[in-house]
């Protein structure tokens, strides 16, 4: 089942679909009164303007700018050196109102599309990478599409205006949890000849899956069953009618909230055909995000 919308996979494609949900943010930003910013979300520790400043302190560092040296030691949110990494750009904002953080972004946002406008850009292009790091420009672009659309239903989420949920980055990050499903899955105790599919029911719609087999000792394979790619609609079937199949089903929003890590698999809505404790345990571990 290929996924629809389909993903951008060209240069401009991810171009656009970056300077849309960036867009989305500064939409949402401009609406927003103290109050609004103020507003606690679903990401521990982070109001609906961290998650501003954390868009705007990601593009300002990608853009050729510093990451403030600011202590978050103190915190208790921050379990780990990427998240200290990621933390000090929001804890340097902190005490900027909310709406210079939006005027900000506005203008980083100005800033690199007009970078990504330069004509020698490749999708295979070196691009900086945080925490010092370089990625190829298509990979790198993928994760922002991803990250951003994640704040953006953080933002959403707190202010009850939810949506764009059909967009490029949307698409994304659901193409992101078809392609990393198998590797989630593979913690996951399933028994041989056992099936498990999820599909996205929209607006947003795609399908994986995997079966798992064991050797005679006793390893498990994960074997992916749907890629996003085939016409078909069921991918290549490597099982027959007869095996043990679990199918879960649930919303782009669902999908988004749970794979983001923002929302338990108990307060997430779903349906199951199957294995209902297995899709428990599938839904536990589909948390893809940093």
């Amino acid at each position: 089942m290929p996924i629809h919308p389909a993903p951008p996979r060209d240069l401009a494609g991810l171009i656009d679909g970056y300077a849309q949900t960036v867009r989305a943010v500064l939409d949402l930003g401009h609406a927003c009164s103290p109050e609004d910013f103020a507003a606690p979300t679903s990401c521990p520790g982070w109001s609906v303007q961290d998650h501003i400043a954390h868009v705007a302190a990601v593009e300002h560092y990608l853009e050729g700018g510093e990451n403030p040296d600011v202590d978050v030691s103190h915190l208790e949110h921050v379990h780990h050196e990427f998240a200290a990494w990621m933390e000090q750009g929001v804890q340097a904002r902190r005490e900027v109102p909310g709406a210079e953080v939006v005027a900000e972004l506005e203008g980083l946002l100005q800033k690199r599309l007009a970078t990504l406008a330069n004509p020698d850009l490749t999708l295979e292009t070196e691009a900086r990478a945080p925490m010092g790091s370089t990625r190829k420009l298509s990979g790198l672009l993928k994760l922002r599409l991803q990250d951003i659309w994640v704040h953006e239903q953080d933002i959403r989420e707190a202010l009850g205006r939810l949506g764009d949920l059909d967009s490029p980055a949307a698409s994304t990050f659901v193409n992101g949890l078809v392609n990393y499903f198998a590797q989630l899955v593979s913690t996951v105790e399933m028994a041989d000849g056992q099936t498990v599919i999820l599909e996205s029911t929209g607006p947003v719609t795609a399908r994986t899956g995997v079966r798992v087999s064991h050797d005679e000792h006793g390893k498990a394979t994960y074997h992916q069953l749907f890629t996003g790619e085939s016409e078909s609609g069921m991918g290549v079937s490597v099982h027959s009618e007869d095996d043990p199949t679990t199918t879960i089903s649930l919303s782009t929003e669902a999908i988004g909230r749970r794979a983001a890590g923002r929302r338990s698999t108990g307060d997430t809505a779903y349906s199951v055909v199957g294995d209902e404790a297995l899709a428990v345990r599938v839904l536990d571990a589909i948390a893809f995000t940093p």
